[in-house]
């Protein structure tokens, strides 16, 4: 038992307890205001980042964040593709701190693949808060994959739950207006956002419906919203984009 442990209990990394300083990214993201409530915010992973490196001597020499979901495409996340590119140009750079996996990548395959391709490179992903992964050893495969396939199912989860609640939002009107409920995001245009409070949570807070209703604005001469219907039905008589655009700067 004391053997299973030992496997199992994080390791000091030899590397970390040398003389010598290393030099560090630190990494920061959260996806929701949720993780923002529950401690995980960007500047509570980075205050915990710096008590890290400082009790260990390690110098930070960057420090980047980003607030968009780990899941998205590498292209749409500009500032993980910047702390990447800095970590690969400059070769002083041994580290990459983050406050746990997830906060680099919750695509298993992806954050494997990447992790191993920096360590290849002289750098390392190194997590605040989980076990100490060596790829090279049997444990190590293991735990690796148990730990990033632990945090993509969670983040599956996550969206599953988030579309079925988005579907549900907007198949439900509301009892006073009998406009149905939207998920957020900008107004069509023609139509304004209302935001209506409808109940209170547990901890006492509003809770707070969305609504779209016809623009009522008047511009030249019309509301916003017959404006948006007279183009709308020109549209649908064929008119080109084009000319749409040269109706409404005449009119």
């Amino acid at each position: 038992m004391s053997s299973l442990l030992d496997l199992l209990t994080p390791q000091e990394d030899p590397a970390l307890s040398q003389a010598t300083t290393i030099r560090a990214i630190a990494w920061a993201r959260v996806s929701t205001d949720m993780q923002e409530e529950r401690g995980l915010s960007i500047p509570e992973q980075l205050r915990q980042i710096r008590e890290y490196a400082a009790e260990r001597g390690i110098e930070i020499v960057a420090e980047y964040q980003e607030a968009a979901s780990a899941f998205r495409r590498d292209t749409q996340r500009p500032e993980f593709q910047r702390m990447l590119q800095h970590a690969r140009a400059d070769r002083q750079i041994s580290a990459i701190l983050v406050h746990d996996y997830s906060r680099f990548s919750r695509d298993s395959l992806k954050a494997r693949l990447l992790i191993r391709e920096l360590r290849q490179q002289g750098v390392r992903v190194i997590s605040l808060n989980d076990i100490d992964l060596d790829p090279e050893t049997v444990a190590g495969v293991y735990l690796e994959a148990i730990t990033f396939a632990k945090n993509e199912a969670y983040s599956r989860e996550v969206a599953f739950h988030t579309i079925k609640g988005c579907r549900a939002n907007v198949q439900t009107r509301d009892p006073e207006t009998g406009w149905c409920y939207k998920n957020g995001g900008q107004a069509l245009w023609g139509y304004r956002t209302e935001r209506l409070v409808r109940g209170e949570e547990k901890k006492g807070r509003p809770i707070i419906k969305s609504i779209w209703l016809p623009d009522e604005t008047v511009v030249a001469g019309k509301p916003v919203s017959e404006w948006a219907r007279h183009c709308l039905l020109m549209a649908a008589e064929g008119a080109s984009l084009d000319e749409l655009r040269d109706f409404c700067n005449e009119n």
